[in-house]
């Protein structure tokens, strides 16, 4: 982005826009409001980047306000977070219910509302592409919903399930699937210790994050008034708009979404699994490798060696045969000194022999090794 990054700051604490001002003024441009009405006007003239607005405010709040935020057009791809003196898990849902896309405590350090900005800046550099691709597909999704019944809907994603292969392709699929069903909700997956966090709104939004990480750990499955949440090893989906209205309807959601939730669950362990199956390949394969080296390196070696020592031997029987034609010694001295000359180096080229074996021996585990894993 070629313009400064511009920060609507929205809090009826005069001290508390200073504070932020302070904080933000370096880095980014910074405009305070405090009121929402003074703000909307400013809004004729100027679209911010990042909208930081105190939840409780009189005559409008902040969470009233973020939703109008949210249902304007030329407004809804702006990000919001929050600051709130509550840390609650009913106030993060409440933010997360009105369109927010984080969540700031008071009182905050300097650093966390510099990263909470920083964080905004990465939304707005991606959520416009997206955010048009959702609207152009409402009316596809919406043609695709009168044509197919809710059964069909569940059989076709168990059908794709099994072409996902990755954490990814799962996310998206319960997202489309959830779509179809005109329900609203974010997808959390786990798989070797890799979170990822997917809802319409974009993957990895810090509230978002923030609200599954708390409700991972309340059970396989709890509902709390319009909002159902479905928990898995690997798994956790949250819908925030059942059809509570119609308990028949709602009931039968309910059957459905809990099937593809452990089919979705039960893939990513299987995925989970060809992970670990590859990175344990590829680690016998680097072994095999080196084994391989080493047994290379090993007969090299001993063919040097032998090379040498033959070389040797020959040597000492020809400065043998020049020294005894200088002595005097009888047939049967020279007969035993040269039969002990030979037996020594029999001796010595039987040891190196064994060398041989090694090296066979080496080379053999290694083929073996090979076809293993093959499986041959």
């Amino acid at each position: 982005m070629n313009e400064p990054f511009l920060v609507f700051v929205v809090d009826d604490d005069p001290y508390i826009l200073i504070i932020i001002q302070g904080i933000l003024e370096h880095y980014c441009q910074v405009e305070t409001f405090e009121s929402v009405e003074v703000c909307q006007g400013r809004l004729s003239a100027v679209k911010p980047d990042m909208f930081l607005l105190d939840v409780k405010m009189p005559d409008v709040n902040g969470l009233v306000f973020c939703r109008q935020i949210k249902d304007d057009f030329a407004l809804k791809h702006i990000p919001v977070t929050f600051v709130s003196s509550q840390e609650s898990l009913e106030a993060r849902l409440k933010g997360y219910e009105a369109g927010g896309e984080d969540f700031i405590v008071k009182p905050f350090q300097p650093e966390e509302l510099l990263r909470k900005c920083q964080a905004a800046q990465q939304i707005v550099k991606e959520r416009f592409a997206l955010a048009r691709q959702l609207d152009d597909s409402e009316m596809l999704s919406s043609l695709v919903m009168a044509n197919m019944d809710e059964y069909a809907i569940l059989v076709r994603f168990i059908r794709e399930l099994i072409s996902y292969e990755t954490s990814q392709d799962i996310a998206d699929g319960l997202l489309e699937m959830l779509k179809r069903f005109r329900l609203d909700g974010v997808v959390q997956t786990r798989v070797l210790q890799q979170v990822l966090t997917v809802s319409a709104r974009g993957a990895n939004l810090p509230l978002e994050t923030s609200v599954l990480e708390h409700v991972r750990g309340m059970g396989r499955i709890f509902e709390f008034r319009n909002r159902s949440v479905h928990n898995f090893n690997r798994l956790t989906m949250l819908i925030s708009n059942m059809p509570v209205h119609d308990a028949e309807f709602c009931g039968r959601l309910r059957d459905h979404l809990c099937i593809a939730a452990e089919c979705a669950d039960s893939r990513l362990n299987a995925i989970e699994i060809q992970e670990i199956n590859r990175h344990n390949q590829a680690g016998i394969l680097d072994a095999i490798d080196r084994l391989a080296a080493s047994s290379n390196h090993v007969r090299g070696a001993y063919l040097r060696d032998r090379a040498s020592c033959a070389e040797l031997l020959m040597m000492l029987e020809q400065n043998l045969s020049r020294v005894l034609a200088h002595v005097e010694l009888s047939n049967g001295d020279e007969n035993s000194l040269t039969h002990l000359i030979t037996n020594f180096s029999e001796d010595l080229l039987e040891v190196l022999d064994g060398g041989e074996e090694i090296c066979k021996a080496m080379e053999d585990l290694v083929k073996r090794l090979g076809q293993l894993n093959r499986g041959q």
